[in-house]
């Protein structure tokens, strides 16, 4: 019985199969809807001249037909539409340049061209057997400017996470500091600077040398150049450090006023990496209270206002408020 059982197996297998491509070979000879998405490039723009609104980066394009053709339609290249400018229908009229074009170039004799459905299906190759029936979007409305550059300053977009006992010592710096961004005058005229990708170092003890993109600008098109820049944080191990004997001063006190402090003098804990404070000492510091401060006081005692050395985190001061005493001047 288990002979036999084992001899029908390849049968039943060979069987299964047959059915299974009879089934295939039926269902992929019936017709079909599917839809690819195709990336939209817009080309041959006149010379000084530059996309200005904003235009979908891919289109849909739902075809008709038997399963098999649409099958090696999914399973061949991916469907690009790259759109000579010239194929554009034509809108109003452009402002003239008031500067001097290169010799040769030609102006477009419209400031706004319009994509349609039509010219889509006129432009894109449909195999045999199949049929382009839909696009999505079905027009496309494009406005053009004249091509303009800007230099602008590189705003860094970064998180800097620190290993415990470890910290950032200065600012972070980037190289280099501005990036030059092309594309239509009427969009490059509102920028005032250009962010770098949002960027995340964790558990840093180390220092930070590292390369970080800048947004891509998609829609409408702008050119950044370079697309990368360099990032640089110092990062050390991190210590305190007291320093004593910081005088409290007054500020704006009237020329007959003068202020009493008590104490006259605060402590500082100070925290930074142990290089800067080493260097450190308590001159780099000043204590001050404005005397207007004073006279909006209810309490009797203020909050000294501490400045010092960039970079440098004051943990705690003693006393934290101070008395005062206000008289004449003597």
């Amino acid at each position: 019985m288990k002979i036999m059982t084992k001899r029908r197996l390849p049968l039943i297998l060979s069987a299964a199969l047959f059915g299974a491509l009879v089934w295939l070979s039926v269902s992929m000879g019936n017709q079909y809807h599917i839809t690819l998405t195709a990336p939209l490039v817009i080309e041959d723009l006149p010379q000084g001249w530059a996309i200005r609104t904003p235009i979908p980066q891919t289109i849909q394009l739902r075809y008709y037909g038997d399963g098999w053709r649409l099958a090696l339609l999914q399973l061949g290249a991916q469907p690009r539409l790259e759109i000579p400018f010239s194929s554009l229908r034509q809108g109003g009229r452009l402002p003239q340049r008031s500067d001097t074009m290169n010799s040769g170039a030609r102006l477009p004799d419209s400031h706004a061209r319009i994509l349609t459905q039509h010219d889509i299906t006129d432009l894109v190759p449909v195999r045999t057997g199949l049929q382009l029936i839909d696009v999505n979007p079905d027009s496309i409305y494009v406005e053009f400017d004249r091509y303009d550059e800007r230099v602008l300053p590189v705003v860094l977009d970064i998180a800097a996470l620190f290993r415990e006992g470890y910290g950032q010592v200065g600012a972070a710096t980037v190289t280099p500091e501005s990036v030059t961004v092309g594309g239509a005058a009427s969009n490059i005229r509102i920028l005032h600077s250009w962010k770098t990708v949002r960027s995340t170092f964790d558990d840093l003890r180390a220092p930070v040398d590292a390369d970080i993109p800048l947004v891509a600008s998609t829609t409408p098109p702008l050119t950044i150049s370079p697309p990368l820049v360099h990032v640089s944080i110092n990062v050390q191990p991190f210590a305190e450090k007291v320093l004593n004997g910081i005088p409290v001063e007054g500020v704006r006190v009237p020329s007959n006023r003068e202020i009493i402090f008590i104490p006259p003098k605060i402590e500082l804990v100070a925290r930074a990496g142990i290089k800067q404070l080493a260097s450190l000492v308590a001159a780099d510091f000043h204590a001050r209270i404005d005397y207007h401060s004073i006279l909006a006081d209810t309490t009797g005692m203020v909050d000294p206002l501490i400045t010092g050395p960039a970079g440098i985190q004051i943990v705690s001061k003693r006393p934290e408020r101070l008395q005062y005493i206000v008289r004449k001047r003597l």
